[in-house]
């Protein structure tokens, strides 16, 4: 016993949607959204390995925004008993290693860059003290209005909006009111999707090449028969 097979004629709109509904498929799939960490993010007080860094150097990952200069490790004899402790991978930093000028305020900016990745995804997190008051964190110069209480323990914080695509500005405002000053940032990290660059893969452009050759074929066809 044979096998009919039934076939129906397809009118060109309705082909015209098969088709870019394929397309659709074959660049949905071909840009995936997939978080990656973000890249020049570090604490206080350590080097480009994220290692801490020895009395009286330089952090060059923190600055000060005036007067315009990097921050400096300040000295392990220096620190008070009742402060956040040093750690491996960060320490506290200041205008000079003996934590001077004190009773000012001052303001510690990191950098750090979004290319490759979609700023709008992007959300940061770490902890930070200060003494004696944090005043608040401005991500590419609007304020988080997210503050710390002091230099006994880490305070939480974190960014979810407010990044830019390219270089972005994490600003600190911390305030001194008298003894030694100081600044510390500790497990800061951050993520965002990579951005949608990525080429399809072989077997979809074919797929997508063949419906594009398909709807060139039935086109002629239609002319030809009209």
């Amino acid at each position: 016993m044979g096998i009919r097979i039934m076939t129906k004629k397809i009118t060109m709109k309705q082909f015209g949607a098969v088709t870019a509904t394929a397309i659709a498929l074959v660049f949905s799939a071909a840009m995936p959204a997939n978080a990656a960490p973000i890249s020049g993010l570090f604490s206080t007080g350590v080097d480009g390995a994220g290692a801490a860094l020895g009395n009286g150097a330089t952090d060059t990952h923190y600055s000060i925004v005036s007067p315009a200069q990097q921050g400096i490790v300040i000295n392990q004899a220096s620190i008070p008993g009742s402060w956040v402790a040093n750690s491996l991978t960060s320490r506290w930093i200041w205008e000079t290693a003996a934590g001077t000028p004190i009773s000012v305020d001052r303001t510690f900016r990191t950098t750090f860059d979004l290319t490759g990745l979609d700023a709008a995804t992007a959300s940061i997190a770490g902890g930070w003290s200060t003494d004696n008051s944090g005043l608040d964190i401005l991500i590419n110069g609007i304020s988080t209005s997210q503050t710390c209480g002091g230099f006994s323990a880490v305070c939480g914080f974190s960014v979810a909006s407010g990044f830019l695509s390219g270089i972005n500005t994490l600003n600190f405002v911390v305030r001194d009111v008298g003894g030694i000053a100081g600044f510390l940032v500790s497990s800061l990290n951050g993520t965002a999707d990579e951005s949608a660059t990525e080429v399809p893969e072989p077997g979809l452009v074919a797929i997508f090449g063949l419906g594009l050759i398909g709807l060139g074929l039935a086109r002629r066809r239609n002319t030809r028969r009209a």
